[in-house]
């Protein structure tokens, strides 16, 4: 999809190599995008995993792009080769970068998965980079920081926002020495006021379709050889709940919660993991949620007060507490969240 798109340069990001570097490649060379990091390395040679910096010809300028992630990040993969990769220093690595950078480009734009304010820091302690585009970071600033004074000249600092909810527009006009002279900028939320692209669309309805299948192999093929006894405790649903605490399941039946999944396939997002770990019971837990687990396939009694079998037990949350409410609804999912609102419509 970045292809259709229009993509040229991606940065590399901690969850890019899920599916291994070289799928990760193939995508890039089919879609026409090319992709940079500049301080993701291997392990046994100590040489750049991607090109550190790409250069393209823009409006009659050189522009160089860099990318970084944060040194503690976690690659996430399903292959074993990320054990041969690493991340390397920050600062170190564009420090050595940037000044051959320099001397082949107009203008320098930097992608950081660092968080805004990191970005700004780097951005103001080192010495040419001309705009940073901070990306990941749910912190979204409609315009731009700048970093530095007249003396020695500004640089942009722009958010990207996380997860593909914004647009957002750089214009710049620059001199032929390649200082910026000024610029224009524009953020969009990609929110229910824009209407959906039709093909789009079905290409995302399409990819999630091939997705929903190879799950259901992955969970064929996992039964194979899988060990019986399962987890000490078990998940025991909200039918079994409600034997005994009639008004709290009914009152539990008629809420958002029971029908959290339902949400999510109306947006066809019922395969995300970031979704489902606050939409069903147990998701990743030992017992917990599976497409063939209907029972918790919503947020029931235990999402919020742990196994069942725990019941009785100090191991048993007969009161979740605010904090726990906001883990799921948090600023970023939940904006309008209030307990005390919110408790009135789930009481029991």
């Amino acid at each position: 999809m970045m292809g259709v798109l229009g993509y040229d340069v991606v940065n590399v990001g901690p969850n890019d190599l899920l599916y291994g570097l070289e799928t990760l490649e193939e995508t890039a060379a089919k879609s026409g995008f090319k992709l940079v990091s500049s301080n993701i390395l291997r392990k046994s040679t100590g040489k750049h995993l991607f090109d550190p910096y790409v250069i393209q010809e823009m409006a009659g300028f050189k522009v160089a792009f860099l990318g970084v992630v944060r040194e503690n990040a976690r690659l996430q993969s399903a292959t074993k080769e990320t054990d041969d990769f690493a991340v390397a220093d920050v600062e170190e690595s564009l420090k050595e970068i940037i000044p051959k950078v320099r001397e082949k480009a107009d203008l320098v734009v930097l992608f950081s998965h660092l968080g805004s304010r990191t970005s700004q820091k780097l951005v103001d302690e080192i010495d040419g980079i001309d705009v940073a585009f901070n990306g990941g970071d749910p912190l979204v600033n409609s315009r731009p920081f700048e970093v530095g004074n007249e003396e020695v000249g500004f640089s942009l600092v722009c958010s990207a926002g996380d997860r593909g909810k914004y647009m957002g527009a750089l214009r710049l006009v620059v001199s032929e020495h390649g200082d910026i002279l000024r610029h224009t900028h524009e953020l969009h939320a990609l929110d229910k006021n824009v209407p959906e692209n039709e093909e789009m669309r079905a290409r995302l309805n399409d990819f999630k379709e091939q997705l929903r299948e190879v799950k259901k192999r992955e969970r064929v093929e996992s039964v194979v050889g899988q060990e019986t006894a399962g987890p000490k405790e078990k998940f025991l649903g909200a039918s079994v709940c409600g034997r005994c605490h009639e008004s709290a399941y009914e009152s539990w039946r008629e809420s958002s919660h029971a029908h959290s999944l339902a949400s999510l396939e109306g947006k066809s997002m019922e395969q995300s993991g970031d979704c489902l770990q606050c939409h069903v019971t147990g998701h990743k837990d030992p017992g917990g949620y599976s497409v063939n687990k209907t029972d918790l396939a919503m947020v029931t009694c235990e999402q919020c007060h742990g196994y069942g079998t725990l019941h009785g037990s100090d191991g048993f949350v007969a009161r979740p507490t605010v904090e726990s409410c906001k883990t799921c609804h948090d600023t970023e999912n939940s904006p309008h969240f209030d307990y005390a609102s919110y408790w009135e419509t789930i009481a029991h």
